[in-house]
């Protein structure tokens, strides 16, 4: 006869009875658990056997993500035989500890342990005692939560037998026991390992250990492999020239963006200027073509000698050896249909799908996706052409690091890595990649609206979906993380950035005429009619025109003429607001244009035929602009309105183009004056550095840095200094004698030690002259002055400026930034600025979603305000500008790369069980908790940026010191209280030990853990019932969590 068995505890009441009324006993058993709870139970009846036999049977504990690299795999681990679900309740209550230290007395004493080598060797579970009871059946030795599927209680087929029932069953059973412990073709020995698992359960830890483990449990599945492995796996590549040439933050950044690109098919890389972005992506591009792929690079028209010498086999290319064969082409190339690019090839017959990875420089530029009818834009031709076409098109995206509270150049950017395909990561548990970004615009708009904008709010806040993202497709990292994780002793340091310095002067040098703000006045009087001829087109024609000249996409009018024109008039004031900014020459040249214009369309008006017509084309470099054509016949306008308006104008610009003419012809420019002294002086008295003359002047626009050469060079010739001039318009001009030189010939004679030349001081350039064509992707750190003789809209502008040599490794101690403002006191020229950008903004309707033709530099002058205060005191890294934020700041690379190190190091990380704790010293007394929500399907509103993990830090008091909505000031802290404490404290520790016993008593502890878990719940209620009012209705999924759907991961005591 054979005894039915329903549950696990009636198992725990069968061995009891038997071994209560026994000694000596031998018990032998095959199961997969044995846990600490079921050990508790049997403890007193146990110490009366002489003999444990335990096999353990299917123990692989391979990783939870499946991608997860196979350095990082977690071996078979004792933890599974020590807990299961029912435990994680019981560790909230920290009964664990002194129950693990007396298990793991009694099995070193009295247990033998083995572990089936394959689990697919041995099926089901048996238990004998002696030779006289058997219990077998594929119930685990553990106790269970009840648990009901579909409302039904869980049925169990285990059974037991006695020597009266079937003593010949039992002593097969034993007979097959020891068939399978005495062959080492099926078990192997287990008892240390399964000790060392339970000495990892009460040992005591130093609390920078706990931090790792903690950060182990965060992010152990986002770990790459290493360079190591990397290394191992790719023998020839290792050999290369470019791999040879890296750092090693390099080097990492290339491993795992290689890991990105094959697995999601595309990686951004944005790391902070001067990082070196460029070599990174030459050893990605070298490890592609060892594969024989065939790559494009797509970089902007400015870089293409960057590109182009790095692949050519000069004496000055120290890659030469590797033998890059990438094709090269423009930005530009695709919005051109014929024609050849600048590398010879017939852009009519390229098969823009034939390339296996895109590499696209300076990627930003592409963030523009408004779509048009009429004409393909470079982003469309980029997805039809290249990505849909493509087989498989891997992308390789370098891009700026700011995203300027606007994800819309980060959404485009991926858009690009995703063919376009929303439901790209839907595997990767992101069902929906606009959705996701979306719901974190929405959030960085509000935090935009706070008076006082705190970063850490901001980034507890994104769904953490989000952070997924990131980490999945993009690497950035500032130079506070190079610096903080690879210290500086392989890689050199940055040069010490000097305090700005400050010039405003005067237009005049007489202060008689043309004051900056009385100028200002008089251009935002100008109607600027000769921009706009269909606000003069008779009614009964005004239809015909508006249909001709609409802009339609998808059969939908976005614009109507008139609505450009309004458009083009605010961004042609605003123009000339900042060419006279820039110098009164280019305003002046400005001015003679566009009374040229004034002058053509009255001669129109006047003969009273034919058309009005004109393609529209800002000047120079200026980056606002629309594109478009018209053509309107004179007999269909108001002649005498529009000629009237026309004179109007024509009369107020003469008189200005008259001052500005004395001032030029009288030699009056006072801010030429003021960059002479100072470009001089700095030459000959006040080097930065010991022998170093160079400067770096930048402008906005050719005009000005055309002024400023022809001005500038005939004095810096008589001190016997060499100086050049490039822009994006016409060919580079140099005082060196006979030498024609084209741009990147001449970057090479202003910073010859950058670009791997030898210099010849007799044809070195001194004093270069630069439009923003150059402020990326140049590598110009032999200079060490950079003069920004005019302000950019935008800040960050300046940043990336200063950017060519503001970088690593470079010769020059110490580095200066020079800034020139307008002659008016900061927050007078801001508010002007802002005046003129409110009329802007007024006439910026028909604008379509998100899309700002005005593009999102010009919409935050808030953060204008502050970072051009900041800048006249310090040099900031676009990383610390506060109020905005960056791909640096969204990602979890520091944390990821101090764990990465750590865990070569300490490999046992890896072991430790959740649950274990530490104890420290700190200014808040308390524990830091970190837990994980086990109940995925109840997914809380808030979403927090670690979910499904939780960090809680509780005072002593049952107070939330940092709450769930600050984990990352939570992680910080953590950080921060941890970091270097290597060695448990050993007076801590004994204080702890007498005050709980030995770890038997934390209630102390296990109250703490309820007020914790209480605030994560009560402050997800809160959310639930706040979306009320979000449109998103009531939704409390999380109200069934509890105390027992939260695992105990680590916690850190503060005394």
């Amino acid at each position: 006869m054979v005894g039915s068995i329903s549950s696990p505890e009636q198992i725990i009441e069968i061995v009891n009875d038997a071994l209560q009324v026994r000694e000596n006993s031998t018990v032998n058993i095959l199961n997969d658990k044995l846990t600490l709870t079921v050990f508790s139970e049997l403890e007193k009846n146990l110490k009366n056997v002489r003999e444990i036999n335990f096999i353990i049977r299917g123990t692989n504990s391979g990783p939870k993500n499946k991608e997860m690299v196979q350095e990082f795999e977690l071996a078979a681990s004792p933890s599974d035989v020590l807990f299961n679900n029912y435990e994680i309740v019981k560790k909230n209550k920290l009964k664990y500890f002194h129950k693990a230290r007396a298990m793991h007395d009694f099995i070193e004493s009295h247990v033998n342990v083995k572990k089936v080598k394959s689990p697919e060797m041995v099926k089901g579970n048996i238990l004998i005692i002696d030779e006289d009871i058997q219990i077998q059946g594929t119930s685990s030795l553990e106790i269970t939560k009840s648990k009901k599927i579909k409302g039904l209680p869980q049925i169990n087929f285990d059974t037991f037998i006695n020597s009266s029932m079937d003593t010949d069953q039992i002593k097969r059973s034993v007979q097959s026991f020891y068939t399978l412990w005495n062959n080492r073709g099926y078990t192997s020995e287990y008892k240390e390992e399964l000790l060392e698992g339970l000495r990892y359960i009460y040992k005591d830890y130093s609390p920078e250990f706990l931090y790792y483990f903690t950060l182990y449990s965060l992010f152990g599945d986002q770990l790459d492999s290493s360079v190591e492995h990397f290394e191992n796996d790719s023998t020839r590549f290792k050999q290369t020239k470019i791999w040879n040439t890296l750092y090693n933050f390099q080097k990492d950044a290339v491993v795992s963006g290689i890991q990105k690109i094959n697995k999601h098919n595309g990686c951004i890389i944005a790391d902070s200027v001067g990082l070196g972005k460029t070599f990174e992506a030459l050893a990605i591009i070298k490890y592609f073509e060892m594969r024989n792929d065939n790559v494009l690079v797509l970089a902007p028209a400015k870089l293409y000698d960057n590109w182009d010498s790095f692949r050519s086999p000069y004496k000055d290319n120290p890659l030469a050896g590797d033998r890059l064969n990438y094709k090269i082409l423009s930005h530009t190339d695709l919005s051109r249909n014929k024609g050849f690019s600048r590398s010879g090839l017939d852009l009519s017959r390229i098969d823009w799908g034939s390339f296996d990875l895109l590499v696209i420089d300076e990627s930003h530029n592409f963030r523009n996706r408004i779509e048009s009818e009429d004409h393909v834009t470079r982003y469309q031709k980029l997805l039809r052409d290249i990505i849909h076409k493509g087989a498989n098109t891997k992308v390789l995206l370098l891009s700026a690091t700011p995203v300027n509270n606007s994800l819309t150049d980060l959404r485009n950017q991926i858009s690009i890595i995703t063919s376009d395909r929303d439901y790209a990561f839907e595997e990767d548990g992101i069902s929906s990649v606009q959705h996701l970004l979306i719901r974190a615009q929405k959030d960085i708009n509000e935090w935009s609206k706070t008076s006082r904008r705190n970063k850490t709010e901001l980034l507890d806040r994104l769904p953490s979906e989000f952070y997924k993202l990131l980490e999945m497709v993009t690497i950035s990292r500032s130079r506070k993380h190079i610096t903080r994780y690879y210290g500086t002793e392989n890689i050199g340091v940055f040069p010490k950035k000097l305090t700005p310095m400050i010039f405003r002067p005067e237009i005049d040098s007489e202060s008689e005429i043309m004051q900056f703000a009385d100028v200002n006045e008089e251009l935002e009087g100008l109607l600027l009619c000769v921009y706009s001829p269909m606000a003069y087109i008779l009614p009964k024609y005004k239809e015909m025109y508006r249909e001709r000249f609409a802009t339609k996409i998808n059969g939908k009018r976005i614009f109507d003429h008139e609505q450009r024109e309004a458009i083009n008039v605010k961004l042609n004031r605003f123009n000339l607001c900042k060419r006279l900014e820039s110098s009164v020459y280019s305003f002046g040249k400005t001015v003679e244009r566009l009374l040229g214009r004034i002058d053509s369309h009255i001669s129109r008006m006047s003969s009273g035929t034919g058309t009005v017509s004109d393609e529209y084309d800002l000047e120079d470099e200026e980056e606002f602009f629309l594109e478009y054509k018209y053509d309107i016949d004179v007999r269909h306008l108001d002649v005498r309105n529009y000629l009237e308006d026309l004179r109007s104008d024509k009369e107020k610009l003469e008189r200005i183009s008259g001052q500005v003419r004395i001032i030029l012809d009288e030699k009056r420019d006072f801010k030429l004056h003021e960059i002479t002294a100072f470009v001089r002086n700095k030459i000959n008295e006040t080097p930065y550095n010991p022998g170093n003359q160079k400067v770096l002047i930048f402008t906005a626009f050719a005009d000005t840095a055309n002024y400023l050469y022809d001005s500038l060079w005939p004095i810096l010739k008589e001190e016997g200094v060499h100086t050049a001039i490039v822009t994006g318009t016409g060919s580079p001009k140099t005082t060196i004698k006979g030498a024609n030189l084209k741009y990147n010939e001449v970057l090479a004679r202003f910073s010859p030690r950058s670009k791997g030349r030898s210099g010849d001081t007799d044809t070195e350039i001194e004093v270069l002259v630069a439009t923003d064509c150059i402020s990326e992707g140049q590598n110009l750190q032999d200079c060490d002055c950079v003069i920004n003789f005019d302000i950019q809209w935008n800040p960050v502008v300046l940043i990336q400026r200063f950017g060519r040599i503001d970088r690593l490794g470079s010769i020059n101690p110490q580095i200066q930034m020079v800034n020139f403002f307008p002659h008016m006191d900061l927050n007078d020229y801001l508010q002007l600025e802002e005046r003129v950008k409110r009329k802007m903004v007024a006439a910026n309707i028909g604008s379509t979603g998100d899309e700002d033709l005005l593009t999102p530099d010009l919409n935050d002058l808030e953060f204008r305000r502050t970072q051009l205060e900041r800048i006249q005191e310090e040099v900031v890294e676009l990383e610390e500008m506060g109020d905005t934020i960056s791909l640096t700041d969204l990602n979890m690379n520091g944390y990821l790369n101090e764990l990465y190190e750590y865990v070569k190091e300490n490999p046992d990380v890896k072991k430790v069980p959740a649950g274990v704790f530490s104890i420290t010293k700190g200014e808040e007394k308390g524990c830091l908790f970190c837990f994980r929500h086990s109940e995925d399907l109840a997914k809380p509103k808030s979403d927090s940026s670690l979910y499904p993990y939780y960090l809680m830090y509780v005072q002593n008091s049952g107070e939330v010191y940092i709450g769930m909505h600050n984990a990352r000031e939570a992680l910080a802290e953590f950080r921060r209280i941890s970091y270097g404490k290597s060695e448990p404290d050993d007076v801590l520790i004994r204080n702890f030990n007498k005050k709980t016993h030995n770890a038997e008593d934390m209630t102390r502890y296990s109250k703490l853990i309820t007020k914790a878990i209480s605030g994560i719940t009560g402050a997800e209620r809160k959310r639930a019932e706040e979306s009320i009012f979000d449109f998103s209705g009531f939704s409390d999924e999380f109200s069934d969590s509890g105390e027992d759907d939260f695992e105990l991961i680590s916690f850190l005591i503060v005394e």
